[in-house]
């Protein structure tokens, strides 16, 4: 949880910053896979990603490759 809470800040406030400087960018928090199967489809983790708006990579680590964009 702890690495969650640190990850959202700082893409809550890289966000920000990219909308006051750059706001046709998008900024987007990369998620391994497996994180992403075991943490967050948790209901209060998706309620939290919906509320803050995040915009999520799942990302196979060994393959080396993007499995998903979810905006």
């Amino acid at each position: 949880m702890r690495d969650f809470e640190t990850a959202l800040g700082q893409y809550i406030l890289y966000r920000n910053l990219i909308n006051l400087t750059q706001p046709e960018y998008k900024i987007y928090l990369a998620i391994k896979d497996s994180i992403y199967e075991n943490f967050f489809q948790r209901d209060s983790i998706q309620d939290v990603t919906k509320i803050d708006q995040l915009l999520l990579i799942i990302v196979d680590m060994e393959q080396e490759a993007i499995l998903q964009w979810i905006s």
